[in-house]
């Protein structure tokens, strides 16, 4: 590494030497082409390579990361509020069940429509 920096001033330094002699429009030519290729330049970037594979991945899922982590969360929450509905929910039924089990009515009294009525009527006059 040191030899390839020492031999990369030395040439730097008899380029620079150089310099003095080139007219302007050589030097305009040699800035333009520098320009150029540097803008042709690939970018080095932190991916992922795995024989290739790791491109295809980056190339594809890291541009819309942000939106695949938004939908990701959103199905993680639909999810999650639907898994806790259904687990409210079955703690009312498990609440009724239990009244109802508890009860010395037989279950057919509750299925009986004259039975709800009179069962409000009392319920309104207590």
């Amino acid at each position: 590494m040191n030899k390839e920096r020492e031999f990369a001033y030395k040439v730097r330094h008899h380029l620079n030497l150089g310099v003095d002699g080139v007219d302007r429009k050589t030097a305009d030519r040699l800035f333009e082409a520098r320009q150029n290729a540097l803008a042709h330049q690939k970018i080095a970037g932190a991916q992922l390579s795995l024989a290739g594979v790791g491109h295809i991945a980056a190339d594809l899922f890291l541009p819309h990361a942000r939106a695949l982590v938004g939908i990701v969360g959103l199905v993680i929450g639909v999810v999650g509020v639907s898994t806790w509905n259904d687990f409210r929910k079955a703690a009312e039924q498990e609440e009724v069940d239990s009244a109802l089990l508890a009860d010395d009515l037989p279950i057919n009294a509750y299925l009986d429509k004259g039975f709800q009525a009179w069962l409000s009527e009392h319920s309104s006059q207590d």
